[in-house]
């Protein structure tokens, strides 16, 4: 089902056939460069399941991706409720992942926008958060595109991460409805 249509992408719940291709930008050394592991094939199945759980749920999710103008799948976008705690949760994070070779043409950027407002028009949420290891520049420089702030004092180590781990600092961006 078509969520969210942008100049460029549909923003979609989620098909069998996008299972090959998730999971290869899953394996995408250059994807999960800040990433706790790579994931195969298994895991990608398991996350497509644990996006679908949380649009029974809660009626939002990660959505699938593909270009208008040629149906390509191409990652997702979306909203998800993280799955622990720490001091800004309870919140509802925008997050992404994109194929590698689409990298620096403005999906992901494009698609966020769109789902930030359907955050706050659709589904009325006050505050959308973001956040990611703290040397993922690209991932930050979309998050500031779409006008997150970045507060130094908010960032914070990944609860899920052991704290010598090179990915446990994570920055945090905060967006409001009001801004």
């Amino acid at each position: 089902m078509i969520i969210l249509k942008t100049k460029r992408l549909i923003l979609r719940t989620w098909k069998e056939q996008d299972l090959d291709p998730m999971s290869a930008i899953n394996q995408d050394p250059l994807v999960c460069e800040f990433l706790p592991k790579i994931g195969d094939r298994v895991a990608t199945k398991n996350l497509i399941q644990l996006f679908n759980n949380h649009y029974e749920k809660y009626g939002f999710t990660a959505y699938a991706m593909e270009l208008r103008s040629n149906g390509k799948f191409i990652g997702f976008v979306g909203l998800l409720i993280p799955s622990f705690e720490a001091h800004f949760t309870p919140a509802v994070e925008i997050a992404w992942r994109l194929d590698s070779q689409l990298w620096g043409k403005g999906y992901a950027t494009e698609a966020a926008k769109a789902v930030v407002d359907f955050a706050f028009t659709i589904l009325k949420l006050e505050e959308v958060v973001s956040f990611t290891v703290e040397n993922n520049i690209r991932s930050r420089r979309v998050m500031e595109k779409i006008g997150m702030q970045h507060d130094p004092h908010d960032d914070f180590d990944h609860p899920k991460l052991s704290k010598n781990s090179p990915l446990c600092r994570h920055v945090l961006y905060r967006l409001s409805r009001s801004e």
